[in-house]
């Protein structure tokens, strides 16, 4: 697994692959603008290929963005979903100018599941049709009327779309055994769901976060490696798991930079094969 963290893009968005590889990184995820504002700079020329290059010369081998947590593809309020699709395909745009394969993103909420479904699904479609990115569903801890903390809702999502080739999964270890999904004591059979609802190969990068709260409190608070009630051998068995070998796995613990530094040496020590 390429171990990394979410890094700043403040100042440039050139300048993140270094805080990446200053902090011991082989993968990296931005966000590619400000994600608390609608209103968005455009990228220049000069800064993608800075960035660009910054990738290779601090020794990144992959980035993912995330889009806005203000985006909501499920919502059933006309205007927000209008606001939501077209910045969520100016978001993968963005990522097409830097060269960034992957945009995680949250589903949505809608206190109506199916129609919730439904919006997030057309909403994909139309940005596939604009953007060459691969749009990633995230896994939610299910807080709410969030959507996506079940393996078939994003399953219903998934087949609704028409070009399944530019739709992936984010696996978030936190949301997921908030979820209900009990990958400490029963990791096979969380596998071995994520085989059956999604299929392995539609998993193209992991989030790497501990939890505040037990299984199934459907409660997102993320916690540092070994700090949580998924435990440091959780950790250990997903690090080591060779079906995630070329897979970016990424944190999102509290903190900062020295925060994500010492939660990355915790989860390099535990590699079998260093």
């Amino acid at each position: 697994m390429l171990l990394g963290a979410h890094v700043s893009i403040a100042g440039s968005i050139a300048s993140a692959p270094q805080r990446g590889g200053d902090m011991g990184c082989d993968a990296i995820q931005i966000f590619t603008k400000n994600q608390r504002q609608w209103k968005v700079k455009e990228i220049g020329a000069e800064e993608a290929e800075s960035f660009k290059k910054n990738l290779s010369k601090f020794g990144i081998e992959s980035t993912v963005a995330h889009a806005s947590y203000l985006i909501n593809l499920g919502s059933g309020k006309e205007e927000l979903y209008k606001k939501s699709l077209e910045s969520f395909t100016k978001e993968g745009k963005r990522c097409d100018i830097l060269g960034i394969a992957y945009l995680v993103f949250h589903p949505g909420t809608n206190e109506d599941e199916r129609k919730g479904i439904k919006n997030i699904s057309n909403a994909l479609n139309r940005a596939v049709g604009n953007t060459k990115t691969i749009f990633l569903l995230e896994t939610t801890a299910g807080q709410g009327s969030s959507i996506g903390y079940k393996l078939d809702q994003l399953a219903s999502i998934i087949d609704r779309v028409e070009d399944k080739k530019r739709i992936g999964i984010c696996l978030d270890t936190c949301h997921m055994y908030s979820a209900g999904y009990d990958i400490k004591r029963n990791y096979e059979k969380v596998v071995e769901s994520i085989e059956d609802n999604i299929g392995m190969e539609r998993v193209k990068v992991i989030h790497l976060n501990d939890s505040k709260n037990s299984l199934g409190s459907r409660i997102d608070r993320h916690e540092h490696i070994g700090k949580g009630s998924l435990g440091i051998e959780s950790f250990r068995t997903l690090v080591n798991d060779k079906r995630w070998a070329n897979l970016p796995g990424i944190l999102e613990t509290p903190g900062g930079e020295e925060d994500y530094r010492r939660n990355l040496e915790i989860l390099k020590g535990l590699r079998v094969e260093k």
